[in-house]
C-alpha cells in the first residue's frame, strides 16, 4: 500500500513533465489549437480523449503539462491494473517491474495516447475472458478514443466476447498460413490507400526503407523460440486465460514479422500486445520450482534492465519542463 503508490508517483511525474519528444512537440501544437478555441468537429472525431483532455485542461488555466501528466497518470495506473489483474499476489512487483522496462520508454514517454489505450484494450481483454463483458466492451471502446491502433485487437477481442477458450494448439499454429495470407493482402491495402491523402503519409512510413538492426532479428527469434517451447511441452498444463495471452503473444509476433521491413512499424505494431508479452515471459514461474525459478526470476530481472538500458539508447536526451 505504500510502495505501488510511491513508485507510480515517481514515474507519473518522471514521464509526465518530459519535454524532448517530437512527439510532444507535435502534442503541443495540437494543445494549443484546441485551447485557441480553433476546434471543428473533425478533430472530436479524429481524436476525443486527447481532444476532451486539451479541451479541459485548457479550460481550467492549466498549461500542456496538465496534458501530460493527466496521459503519464493514466498509463501508469492502467498498467498497474493489468499487472494486478493477470498477475498473482507473489509476483505483481516483478511483473510491474518487466511491464515498465518493457512500456516506459517506447510508449509511454514517446507516444502518450497509445500509452493509455493499449492497457485499457488489455484489460479489456481479461476482463471479456472473465465473463465481464459490459465493463470490458465500455473499456475497449474508451481505448479506441485514445488510439485507434488498438483495433487490431478486435480479433481477440470478439473471440473471447464469444466466449472461446483457445483450447486447441491451433489457435496459435493458424497464424503461420494467417500470417502468410495477411502478407499478401497486405500489398493490395497498401496500394488502395496510398490513394488517400491522410493515410498515404502513414504509407509512406511503412514503405520507408529502414530496416531493423541485426539484435532485433535475435530478439524475434528468442520470441518464437518461447512460443514454441509453451505450445509444445505446456499447453495442457496452463490455463485458458494464459492461452488467450500466447495468442496475444503470437499476434504480436506475426505483426513484427508483416512490418520486418521498417523497423519503428514493426515495433509500434507488436507494442499493442506488449502487456501480453510479459504475461507470457512470467507463465514459466507457475512451472518451476526450486532453484531453476530462482535463476529464472533472476534471468527475467536482468532482461528487463537490459530491455530499459537498450530503449534507452533509441530515445533522444531526457529534458523535463523546467530545463
Amino acid at each position: 500500500m505504500l510502495y505501488f503508490p510511491y513508485v507510480l508517483v515517481v514515474l507519473a511525474i518522471f514521464v509526465g513533465l518530459r519535454s524532448s519528444s517530437p512527439d510532444y512537440t507535435s502534442y503541443s501544437s495540437w494543445f494549443d489549437w484546441v485551447s485557441a478555441g480553433h476546434l471543428v468537429a473533425q478533430d472530436w472525431a479524429k481524436d476525443p480523449a486527447f481532444v476532451l483532455v486539451s479541451y479541459i485542461v485548457s479550460a481550467l488555466g492549466l498549461s500542456f503539462t496538465g496534458v501530460t501528466l493527466f496521459f503519464a497518470i493514466s498509463a501508469l495506473v492502467s498498467q498497474f491494473c493489468f499487472s494486478k489483474l493477470a498477475s498473482n499476489q507473489r509476483w505483481i512487483a516483478l511483473f510491474f517491474y518487466l511491464v515498465v522496462c518493457r512500456m516506459l520508454i517506447g510508449s509511454d514517454m514517446a507516444s502518450i495516447r497509445s500509452g493509455v489505450a493499449i492497457p485499457l484494450m488489455s484489460i479489456s481483454l481479461l476482463l471479456a475472458f472473465r465473463g465481464k463483458r459490459k465493463i470490458a466492451l465500455l473499456l475497449y471502446v474508451v481505448a479506441l478514443t485514445f488510439h485507434l491502433s488498438v483495433l487490431v485487437g478486435l480479433l481477440p477481442f470478439v473471440l473471447v466476447m464469444f466466449k472461446v477458450q483457445f483450447h486447441s494448439r491451433w489457435w496459435v499454429l493458424s497464424w503461420i498460413p494467417g500470417g502468410i495470407l495477411a502478407k499478401i493482402g497486405l500489398q493490395n491495402v497498401v496500394g488502395l490507400l496510398s490513394n488517400n491523402i491522410r493515410a498515404g503519409i502513414y504509407v509512406d512510413n511503412l514503405n520507408a526503407s529502414k530496416g531493423p538492426p541485426s539484435v532485433y532479428y535475435i530478439y524475434i527469434g528468442v520470441r518464437l523460440l518461447i512460443l514454441a517451447l509453451i505450445v509444445i511441452f505446456y499447453w495442457n498444463k496452463i490455463t485458458a486465460e494464459s492461452r488467450l495471452a500466447l495468442f496475444c503473444f503470437s499476434t504480436g509476433i506475426v505483426l513484427q514479422i508483416l512490418f520486418i521491413s521498417n523497423n519503428a512499424v514493426s515495433w509500434r505494431s507488436s507494442d499493442i500486445f506488449a502487456m501480453f508479452d510479459v504475461v507470457v515471459l512470467m507463465l514459466p514461474l507457475k512451472l518451476m520450482k526450486g532453484y531453476y525459478r530462482l535463476l529464472y526470476v533472476a534471468g527475467l530481472v536482468a532482461f528487463g534492465f537490459v530491455f530499459f538500458q537498450f530503449s534507452v539508447q533509441i530515445m533522444e536526451p531526457y529534458r523535463w519542463i523546467l530545463s
